[in-house]
């Protein structure tokens, strides 16, 4: 029978310095920068798969945003145009206000030239009738 010994020996080598080995440090340079690019790469193709999404997003809601605006300005312009018939506010008018149409001397005729203020009712009649009788002198100085 054969009997096997073996003794361990500890080596202790604190002290040893290794030479730096550039070729190494180099090429680790070098993978570690394409590494570095490919990542780089990578995440500027995702955001920008992102961005494409989410612009696609607000395109699709501006869309219908637009559809929703277009629809309520129809629906405006109906009800503007119902407001506007004259045949309504006649009928309001006359139902509601009690409005009257307008008697003879009534109405009064502004122009660009003429004063701010509104005329008096002796002169609204002065100028519709003439005056059918002409005063003497002296009941004018009078007034």
């Amino acid at each position: 029978m054969s009997i096997e010994v073996h003794f361990e020996k500890h080596i202790v080598n604190h002290n040893v310095i290794r030479e730096a080995d550039a070729k190494g440090h180099r090429e680790y340079i070098i993978v570690t920068a394409l590494a570095a690019m490919f990542l780089f790469g990578l995440f500027a193709d995702g955001w920008q798969h992102y961005q494409w999404i989410q612009y696609g997003y607000r395109i699709q809601e501006a869309q219908k945003k637009k559809e929703q605006l277009t629809e309520i300005s129809q629906q405006l312009r109906l009800e503007r145009a119902s407001l506007r018939s004259v045949q309504r506010i006649d009928a309001i008018a006359r139902r509601e206000l009690g409005m009257v149409v307008p008697a003879r001397g009534q109405i009064v005729m502004l122009h660009a030239g003429a004063p701010l203020t509104i005329p008096t009712q002796q002169v609204q009649q002065a100028r519709v009738e003439p005056p059918l009788q002409t005063q003497p002198a002296a009941l004018e100085l009078k007034r």
